[in-house]
């Protein structure tokens, strides 16, 4: 690990126009109908620099611009928020910790579980967790069809990570046992409704805030019975 990686920078990076994204946040959490302290606000804003200065050299996020970070990583992250129910909940192919993180600095009293299978996303995290104090994330470098986890998680967020068939069968040991799966998606299409296995049900939970760009919903998904 690089000195820059070890000992990040903890001054603001000039660059980033840090009190236009507040005001942006701060717009969109009304807009969700949410609140966030002063500190939650600041920490988020921190991410977003530890991901603009890390997304120079290891390409994390295909948005680079700062304002469209808090639109669509922030904002659409804490979207889910009404949603979450357990206290001990999987983040699967969280990339560079979407909706994780976010989830992780709203609600300091659950646990998250990160798992991704690109090892720069998971590096970065470690570091995300240290440089916030983010005691309850866990990063892990895995693939989802060899995850095991022990206790089991209560519930498993997805955002636009694949088809629901194949989310249900990577997470079927879990789902078996009770868990929800909240799938973050945009349009569902009748196409992947009908691949869902018959021993699963689904619910669509539309959602909304000012200035969103394209459709959005949560797809809950228990074990039928």
């Amino acid at each position: 690990m690089t000195s820059s990686e070890s000992n990040p920078d903890k001054t603001k990076d000039a660059a980033l126009p840090r009190e236009a994204m507040a005001r942006r946040l701060v717009a969109g959490l009304v807009s969700l109908g949410q609140t966030l302290s002063e500190e939650q606000v600041e920490a988020l804003l921190d991410y977003l620099a530890e991901l603009v200065r890390w997304n120079k050299a290891y390409n994390l996020t295909a948005v680079t611009d700062p304002m469209a970070m808090v639109d669509r990583h922030i904002i659409d992250s804490l979207s889910i928020r009404p949603f979450i129910e357990g206290r001990r909940i999987l983040d699967s192919g969280t990339g560079a910790g979407l909706p994780g993180v976010v989830l992780a600095v709203a609600e300091p009293d659950r646990h998250f579980i990160l798992v991704d299978s690109n090892g720069k996303k998971v590096r970065f995290l470690r570091h995300i967790k240290r440089s916030l104090g983010l005691d309850n994330i866990e990063p892990i470098h895995a693939r989802l069809e060899s995850l095991e986890l022990a206790p089991p998680p209560e519930e498993i967020v997805a955002r636009a990570l694949a088809p629901l068939a194949r989310l249900i069968e990577w997470h079927r040991p879990w789902l078996e046992q009770g868990a929800r799966l909240l799938a973050m998606k945009g349009q569902l299409e009748q196409a992947e409704l009908d691949g869902m296995p018959d021993d699963y049900f689904m619910q669509k939970q539309t959602i909304e805030w000012g200035g969103m760009q394209a459709e959005r919903c949560v797809a809950v998904v228990t074990r039928a019975g």
